[in-house]
């Protein structure tokens, strides 16, 4: 028997295994989505530092500022004073942290927050 037959196969396996990957991860690399279908917002990660005060939140990034505005996550004064990310009543990171966040990007500086990536 030829090898050629056995690589088909392996490799429609493959492709089989990669869409099915692509259909329950969506898009996103396994990340929700966090704003609504009719909001014209792109997917994306940026790193930057929080800077949260009672004007809201803010992402201080090389690329430029981005407002943060509650998506799965939203911002808040905490009991002492300083800014913190929550997720509900949990605390993921404060004013000063340099973070990773993912998000829906609006055309206007504006990040519907979903989630902290990660904390550097």
């Amino acid at each position: 028997m030829s090898a050629l037959p056995h690589r088909v196969v392996v490799l429609s396996l493959i492709a089989i295994a990669l869409t099915s990957c692509a259909l329950t991860g969506g898009t996103l690399g396994g990340r929700d989505k966090c704003w609504s279908a009719d909001d014209a917002r792109s997917a994306s990660l940026w790193r930057g530092t929080l800077q949260i005060d009672a004007s809201g939140g803010r992402l201080k990034a090389p690329e430029g500022d981005l407002v943060l505005l509650p998506g799965a996550l939203s911002t808040r004064i905490g009991e002492s004073g300083v800014g913190e990310l929550v997720r509900g009543s949990d605390v993921v990171a404060r004013a000063g942290d340099d973070v990773t966040l993912f998000g829906g990007i609006g055309g206007d500086g504006t990040m519907v927050v979903c989630g902290l990536e990660e904390i550097h």
